[in-house]
């Protein structure tokens, strides 16, 4: 829960004071307060977004929201109900002209030059901290409201920021009926503050601050093998260019699942590929446990199978997701919930909208969701999160923060499936989000900033790692358990056994996450668990 922003710290974050100040909290019509000021903290969301390219902004403005009409006339719960609803459309609408602004742009589009930063708008954190009543003015309440934008590391360094830390957002003056119908969304598209007459904007001065996150983690590789099988499930979403980059992807993800991850195809061909054709298969000796890996590809024009149509493409990604561990959408995405989603045909448009996620059958056990596409990090995730099944405790979801690229998207999806399956001599190395993630955000993809959300429960010790052994005597890697714990030299003039990890918390008392030059071992984990004293006694 986050904490309430107090009245008397809002100049601290450069917001003006309240219209009522000097005034007795009697005189006014306080909808959320706590009873004495806190401090306001910006604290991490529950799930802990994490990326190696980007991270979580904290975003806090004052907005302002009057009644009209009728609405004056309400009293009790009535006006406080009909004050949350208008409140709520002002979120909607600022969240959409703050991604106007801030969001990442192509040089097709007619505001290129407006903003560009890369960055996103997180549309379901926007939180209500207070709301008053101005006992001047009954009917007009003034609100502060926190939200979340993820964005490049260097995203302070490049917003025009005061030295309050704030920058100025341009907001059209919407009339009621734009503000309900959300008509601006049409009429605004593009949007570019530039172009519009002063008298015919508001600005809202919004403070802003990186968040922290949550130290590197593993995904849950232990939940994932439980069964003694890797399920993993490919859904290719359908495109609307004229080159079908759906099919062009679909036909090169076949191609590497053989050449770059070695797994052996249901059939000769991608032509012969068919939605009952079976996985693409493969094992894994996972620290000496045979693991099956199997991989299924579904692409979009297998609707053209007798039966299935574009509604069985829709069926099988739900039986996807009620099953598989790994469930990766490979397609268009967008900012809007009730349109953007999975998306399996256009024109007639076939998807399952990213607002229905919550209905969506899912198991208890754990997953990761996939959704490689442009500015997947807005909706997706926060849907998820609302299925009932689900917590961040059994659910990782990989998002996208800026334009995901069609060119890339084969190199995406098999690199990670290979990172999650990464052996060395043979022996699976279980690899961390922040090297899955580094991998991801490479090449062309450098400015896609994929991110994991759901870390606050994964592990940051190696699920191979046996504590007993730390300290153990060792002459090499092999007499140490796991094939990426490691055998280290110069603990106090001896070799002993160590455990890959990705944070102090990681490791038990006595020991911290240490780098540690893991030359010659072909591991990409350099940091082992050590002891804090640098000796093996």
């Amino acid at each position: 829960m986050r904490r309430l922003l107090a009245l008397t710290s809002l100049p601290a974050l450069g917001l003006a004071s309240l219209a009522l100040a000097g005034c007795s909290s009697e005189a006014a019509n306080v909808i959320t307060i706590d009873e004495a000021p806190l401090e306001y903290v910006p604290e991490g969301k529950a799930d802990d977004y994490r990326s190696t390219t980007g991270k979580e902004y904290a975003l806090l403005a004052r907005d302002t929201i009057v009644l009209e009409g009728d609405e004056l006339l309400l009293e009790g719960e009535a006006r406080t109900a009909r004050v949350q609803e208008l409140v709520e459309l002002r979120f909607k609408a600022i969240s959409f002209f703050a991604y106007e602004y801030l969001a990442g742009k192509s040089r097709s589009d007619a505001n290129f030059t407006y903003g560009n930063f890369r960055t996103t708008i997180r549309q379901q954190t926007f939180e209500t901290l207070a709301m008053v009543e101005r006992p001047d003015a009954p009917g007009t309440f003034d609100f502060d409201f926190e939200a979340e934008a993820g964005g490049p590391n260097d995203l302070m360094q490049k917003v025009p920021i005061s030295a309050a830390s704030t920058f100025p957002l341009a907001v059209p003056i919407l009339t009621r009926d734009e503000l309900e119908s959300g008509s601006y969304a049409k009429t605004y598209k593009a949007f570019n503050a530039e172009t519009v007459a002063a008298d015919k904007l508001q600005t809202l001065d919004v403070a802003i601050s990186a968040k922290s996150s949550e130290p590197d983690a593993y995904p849950n590789y232990t939940a994932f093998f439980e069964d003694g099988v890797l399920d993993v499930a490919i859904h290719v979403g359908g495109d609307y260019n004229e080159e079908r980059y759906d099919l062009v992807a679909a036909r090169d993800i076949f191609d590497r699942l053989q050449s770059d991850l070695g797994l052996t195809a249901p059939v000769s061909d991608f032509d012969a590929l068919r939605t009952n054709s079976g996985p693409f298969k493969g094992t894994l000796d996972a620290n000496g446990r045979t693991i099956s890996v199997e991989v299924t590809l579904i692409h979009p024009d297998m609707n053209k199978e007798s039966g299935v149509g574009y509604e069985g493409l829709i069926a099988l990604y739900k039986a996807s997701a009620a099953k598989a561990d790994i469930v990766m959408y490979d397609g268009h995405a967008g900012y809007d919930v009730s349109y953007s989603g999975i998306v399996v045909h256009y024109n007639p448009r076939h998807a399952i909208a990213a607002a229905d996620f919550a209905d969506l059958e899912l198991p208890a056990k754990y997953q990761l969701f996939v959704f490689n596409g442009c500015k997947t990090y807005t909706s997706y995730a926060d849907a998820m999160y609302k299925n009932r099944a689900k917590t961040v405790a059994n659910l990782d979801i990989i998002t996208t923060v800026n334009f995901s690229w069609l060119s890339e998207m084969t190199r995406v999806t098999t690199d990670l499936i290979g990172n999650f399956t990464a052996t060395n001599k043979s022996e699976h190395i279980p690899r961390s989000y922040d090297q899955v993630l580094a991998e991801l955000n490479s090449g062309r993809s450098w400015d896609v900033i994929y991110g994991v959300h759901g870390l606050s429960d994964n592990a940051r010790l190696s699920p191979y790692a046996d504590t007993a052994t730390l300290c153990a005597t060792c002459n090499g890697h092999a007499e140490c358990p796991g094939a990426d714990n490691l055998c280290i030299k110069g603990l106090g003039g001896v070799a002993g056994c160590a455990a890959a990890c990705t944070d102090d918390t990681g490791c038990p008392e006595g020991y911290r996450c240490g780098a540690v030059a893991a030359g010659g071992s072909n591991l990409l984990s350099g940091r082992q668990c050590v002891p804090t004293t640098g000796r093996c006694e």
